[in-house]
């Protein structure tokens, strides 16, 4: 019993003694929240700088005004809009957040570093630092976000670009999720890139992805996973090992990129009333942040030791949605794809088909866009006719009539049948002797019919007409 109420009594302290006052006026932003670089929680001013030092602020007055000259000339207003903290192993620094104007830290001074101007050309890039060197990837400058990575180069006091080898480039995006790991690769969650819809608006992105370090490539994790709503920052993370942590103002969420998970701890009985126009540190495994958006301004910070303790509901998630096997799936597509083309393909072949040819059925004979009706007699000569390039006399008379007529009197019947013939193609094709009599090409002595329009073909459905070979 004596350990559950001192567990209540420090969690209740851990909660109610967090707030620290600021050294500042709550009227007044030109101020960075930073952490130095021997790991102290500061507010640097363009005069001095406050160090936060057992729950009280010991203040550090700058040896001179050549730092707030600096940042006059620079002409842009001393915060976090325009500039943030970073740390490398040895050193402290100021940069623009776009990747331009660079200080470090010289004693108690801040001194301007670099031959650059403020182009503005990485806003919201994330910022990270490997091999000691201040890096950018991303962000959003000349109505574009990019996608690609630059480093401060302090040999020549320029920002270069880190020129990659990748054959998949991420579309470009600023205020990502990301997290420098220890085997050399830059994890990138989420962001921000122009809507599709207009380019007057951003919109999250949905994908995972690492950039190798070494390799120069990107790698493809996959989608975000459905449950993640917070896709985006303004600052770096702080993290702890492979572990990112972002507070909002009813949770905080773990980023576990080793195994790909995200945790929320919700603390129902609390509200953070986090600002998240500035940035968030961690020391001694709690994290701080100034809170009081709407509001006097206050130091607050959480142990991350206690987030596993039950003042906090926790749900677990992976980052990355589970990658389906799409070799099957892309098979298919590729599939329909050519089927779709050759369908396509032969209903331009079926419209000359049926534009260029006499066709016929059962009912009709069909040129273009005309049709006439045909007997069953007629059809059967056609349909002779079509096979053959000449039709006999004798065939003929087979066709019109069974009896035996006189030789005088089926020439009548043909001449008048074969006339029937003519003047419907007439009134279809314009052509005013489509069938004609000739000599038949094996005896002189016997008469022939041929056409000369273009030969008659069966009408098939366009079906038909797709899969005939």
């Amino acid at each position: 019993m004596k350990r559950f109420v001192l567990y209540i009594v420090l969690l209740c302290c851990n909660i109610s003694l967090c707030q620290i006052q600021l050294p500042v006026y709550d009227s007044i932003t030109n101020y960075l929240f930073a952490k130095s670089e021997n790991e102290k929680l500061s507010i640097i001013t363009t005069n001095g700088i406050f160090e936060l030092n057992n729950n009280s602020w010991d203040y550090f007055e700058f040896t001179s005004s050549s730092f707030k000259q600096e940042i006059k000339e620079i002409g842009v207003e001393f915060s976090h809009k325009e500039y943030l903290s970073i740390s490398t192993s040895n050193d402290f620094y100021l940069v623009s957040v776009g990747g331009g104007p660079v200080f470090k830290k010289d004693g108690n001074q801040f001194i301007r570093i670099d031959n650059t101007s403020l182009h503005r050309n990485q806003v919201w890039g994330s910022f990270f630092v490997y091999n000691d060197k201040i890096h950018i990837y991303g962000g959003y400058g000349f109505w574009s976000f990019k996608d690609y990575i630059t480093f401060y180069d302090p040999n020549i006091k320029q920002w270069d670009i880190v020129y990659n080898n990748s054959a998949y480039i991420p579309k470009g995006r600023g205020k990502s999720i990301s997290l420098i790991s220890p085997d050399d690769k830059l994890y990138v969650l989420g962001g921000s890139t122009i809507s599709s819809q207009s380019a007057m608006y951003s919109t999250d992105n949905d994908d995972a992805f690492y950039f190798d370090l070494i390799k120069k490539e990107f790698v493809d994790l996959g989608k975000i996973s459905q449950p993640l709503t917070s896709k985006h920052t303004l600052f770096t993370l702080p993290s702890i090992d492979m572990s990112s942590f972002l507070v909002e103002n009813d949770s905080i969420i773990k980023f576990d990129f080793n195994n790909m998970s995200y945790t929320s701890f919700k603390n129902n009985n609390k509200k953070l009333n986090i600002d998240n126009k500035f940035p968030t540190f961690i020391v001694d495994e709690s994290i701080f942040f100034i809170s009081g958006n709407n509001g006097s301004k206050t130091l607050d910070h959480i142990n991350l030791n206690l987030l596993d303790q039950s003042a906090y509901s926790k749900s677990t998630f992976p980052i990355v949605s589970e990658k389906r096997d799409t070799k099957i799936e892309n098979i298919l597509i590729a599939l329909i794809g050519v089927i779709f083309f050759w369908i396509i393909l032969k209903l331009f072949l079926y419209k000359d088909h049926i534009k260029a040819q006499l066709l016929f059925d059962e009912k009709a004979i069909y040129f273009k866009n005309n049709s006439v009706e045909i007997t069953m007699k007629e059809k059967k000569f056609i349909t002779l006719l079509s096979k053959n390039n000449f039709i006999s006399a004798p065939q003929i008379n087979k066709i019109i009539s069974s009896k035996n007529y006189s030789k005088s009197h089926l020439t009548s019947i043909r001449n008048d049948f074969i006339g029937d013939i003519n003047s419907k193609l007439f009134d279809l094709t314009g052509n005013k002797t489509s069938v004609i009599e000739t000599k038949h090409p094996e005896d002189n002595r016997i008469k022939a019919y041929k056409t000369d329009i273009n030969s008659f073909k069966p009408k098939i459905s366009f079906i038909k007409f797709v899969f005939k070979l």
